[in-house]
């Protein structure tokens, strides 16, 4: 089953919990002991399965880069490597200030994680989360693929706002041809699309050709994420939320 990425990152302090209480009671004797009698414990597949869900949240935050999160960034990627893959056999007290580290971390950027995560409509949280699974996956097309249509869902949601009338044409319409329309008729779209989002849009339409369609144009991992980045800045933007688009309409 596809990990649901954005109610994780909401969730890392918990995760982090049912993780300690695993590594206790199946590796240091419920508290007991500071050495573990499995010295390979991280690399166990329970270890692991627990581990995952936190190691991609601090990997997609690297990615995202919250403003909440900023000056702990360095921090948390360090403690997440130490879990993972520690170069000593690690004791209990040094497991638990990594994961102290992260746990607290993202306690702190909680309201901040929340308000990202309320951004995106069920629709939209699909893709998106799909997207980051295939970022983190090394899937560069299906990232690009997956992030380019959530940013189609929203752009189109927009444009019925300024034009209900054609909403059965433009929901006809392809991304491309979606995207045409706007940069056609940008005085029709001006209080539904900022115009800071066009460049957004037109490598939107370019990538998505090259990652569903045969181009031999290669997308690299560098590309995926800028694309998948740029799609949620779109997607977060208070300018393209559907309440606030909505009230400066009826203004």
């Amino acid at each position: 089953m596809l990990f649901d990425y954005l109610s994780g990152i909401k969730n890392v302090p918990e995760l982090c919990d049912e993780l300690e209480r695993i590594v206790l009671k199946y590796y240091f004797k419920d508290g007991k002991a500071n050495k573990s009698e499995d010295p390979n414990y991280p690399w166990t597949s329970l270890y692991r399965m627990y581990f995952a869900p936190i190691g991609a949240c601090v990997q997609l935050c690297e990615l995202l880069k919250p403003a909440a999160l900023k000056p702990y960034q360095k921090g948390i990627l360090q403690a997440a490597s130490s879990l993972q893959t520690p170069r000593d056999i690690p004791e209990l007290k040094d497991f638990r200030v990594n994961l102290n580290l992260i746990k607290s971390t993202f306690r702190a950027a909680e309201e901040e994680i929340s308000n990202f995560c309320s951004a995106f409509d069920d629709e939209e949280k699909i893709r998106i989360n799909e997207a980051i699974h295939d970022y983190l996956e090394d899937c560069n097309y299906s990232c690009v693929a997956m992030s380019v249509s959530a940013v189609e869902s929203r752009l189109l949601k927009l444009m019925c706002l300024a034009n209900p009338d054609l909403e059965p044409e433009l929901r006809e319409k392809t991304l491309g041809q979606l995207i045409g329309e706007y940069l056609e008729n940008k005085e029709k779209y001006k209080k539904v699309v900022p115009k800071k989002h066009d460049y957004l849009l037109q490598l939107c339409n370019t990538y998505r050709t090259f990652s569903v369609h045969p181009k031999r144009e290669r997308i690299k991992p560098t590309v995926a994420g800028s694309i998948l980045t740029l799609a949620i800045e779109f997607l977060i933007d208070e300018d393209t939320k559907l309440e606030a688009v909505k009230a400066q309409i009826t203004t």
